[in-house]
């Protein structure tokens, strides 16, 4: 018999599912202003970001545990993958912030969902139906719409930036898609263990070789370079309360949302409250405005347009994708297996 539980999550929880997935959509919003003004305040990307993560790792594990197989969880190899694309993630999305707005920046980042899905075609022959196609390629449309209407002088730094941060978001997914430990974990509490662990190690490991690097730079062994933060930038105080404080709260709450609306509703239906993750990052670009805490001006009808291009785009492929779960469920294979 046919299960739609895939599609629209179990009777049991499902509410508050969809409650805790528009939280973990609203908790990006706030994660992009707080970038947004962490640059205004002259953060470094690597240091705001590593203080964040490690602040979140430390917090999550001391709330469910470190647990009994902690330390064949950091040894394996896959561990390090999703911790370090985490990292990067967020690092390279906070440098996307510093070129164009919030909302500007998160609509570039959905270019990740076509990379992705030609990811799985080409690494593990995955068949997407022709309506996802059809809503990847709005997608990819929306986004050269939106580098073209870009601002010439950060029009390229913003396109290569953002694509990266894309492309580790896709790693990320795919490595805790097959990461063993993760896979097997069922509960929010597991999973958050899991994540907890593997920021914690790679956040350690980061700051102290970016520490090393600022110091070797003071000491005249390594040549300046604005990618690695100076010894001022790594004791830069807003960068401990901005980054350490409320990024590694933001981010721990994040998490937590994140893996109780995956548990209760499903991935499939926490991708779909993720369309809207531009339209968040707008609403807190515009408070963040008229608090005067960054300068972003309004998004104009172009950038407008990709947003909602995006969203419907996603939307569809959604949709695409509960319609292709349904004929399988349907199917007489699958109904003859007893499932």
């Amino acid at each position: 018999m046919s299960d739609s539980r895939t599609a629209l999550g179990s009777g049991h929880g499902t509410a508050s599912g969809w409650l805790e997935a528009a939280g973990c959509v609203t908790a990006i919003g706030a994660l992009s202003l707080l970038y947004a003004i962490g640059h205004a305040q002259g953060a470094h990307p690597i240091a705001f970001i590593l203080y964040a993560m490690l602040v979140s790792a430390v917090a999550t594990l001391a709330v469910v545990g470190v647990g009994p197989q902690a330390l064949a969880i950091v040894r394996h190899p896959m561990s390090w993958v999703v911790g370090l694309a985490m990292i990067l993630l967020e690092i390279l999305y906070y440098q996307t912030l510093t070129y164009v707005p919030p909302a500007h920046g998160n609509v570039m980042l959905r270019i990740g969902i076509p990379i992705s899905m030609i990811a799985g075609w080409g690494m593990l022959r995955r068949r997407t139906p022709p309506l996802a196609i059809a809503g990847a390629v709005l997608i990819l449309g929306a986004i050269v719409f939106l580098v073209g209407v870009t601002a010439p002088d950060v029009r390229w730094p913003m396109a290569i930036v953002g694509t990266l941060a894309a492309v580790f978001m896709v790693v990320r997914g795919f490595a805790a898609e097959f990461h063993p430990w993760n896979r097997s974990a069922k509960t929010v509490q597991d999973k958050l263990r899991i994540t907890g662990l593997v920021l914690l190690v790679t956040s350690v490991l980061s700051l102290g070789l970016a520490a090393a690097a600022a110091a070797a730079m003071a000491a005249g062994a390594l040549p300046p370079t604005r990618l690695v933060p100076t010894t001022a930038q790594m004791l830069h105080l807003p960068t401990f309360l901005l980054g350490g404080l409320l990024g590694g709260a933001i981010y721990t709450l994040m998490m937590y949302l994140n893996f109780a609306s995956v548990v209760k509703i499903t991935t499939e239906n926490l991708t779909a409250m993720m369309a809207f993750s531009p339209a968040t990052a707008w609403v807190f670009q515009e408070l963040g405005a008229m608090l005067a805490l960054i300068h972003a001006p309004t998004p104009r009808p172009p950038i407008v347009a990709a947003i909602v291009i995006c969203i419907a785009a996603v939307l569809l492929i959604f949709w695409a994708g509960v319609q292709a779960r349904r004929r399988t469920a349907n199917s007489p294979a699958s109904a003859g297996s007893g499932e």
